[in-house]
């Protein structure tokens, strides 16, 4: 369950925030001056959006060289005809 605080009320209290954390899944998102600024997540969850970030990364790294050398408009177009191909595949589905 995603409970909010204020950064005042998490500095006063973060040793309990890190155990409940750690011992019972809570996630903590820490405002500043009543916005959304910064979150206290398991660890496992942190570990999971670093491996998605990095094999995002990659795949986009892949992409890039496998289309080196081609023209803007060439990718451009492959890139419309994969839209194209996804909204009928989702209009189908």
């Amino acid at each position: 369950m995603e409970k909010t605080l204020g950064v005042e009320e998490a500095r006063k209290n973060l040793g309990y925030l890190v155990d409940d954390v750690r011992m019972r899944g809570e996630f903590y998102i820490i405002s500043k001056k009543g916005k959304p600024a910064a979150a206290i997540v398991p660890l496992e969850v942190a570990r999971k959006h670093q491996e998605s970030k990095k094999a995002l990364l990659r795949m986009i790294e892949e992409v890039h060289e496998k289309n080196k050398g081609m023209k803007a408009d060439e990718i451009e177009k492959l890139i419309s005809e994969a839209v194209r191909t996804v909204r009928i595949l989702n209009v189908n589905d």
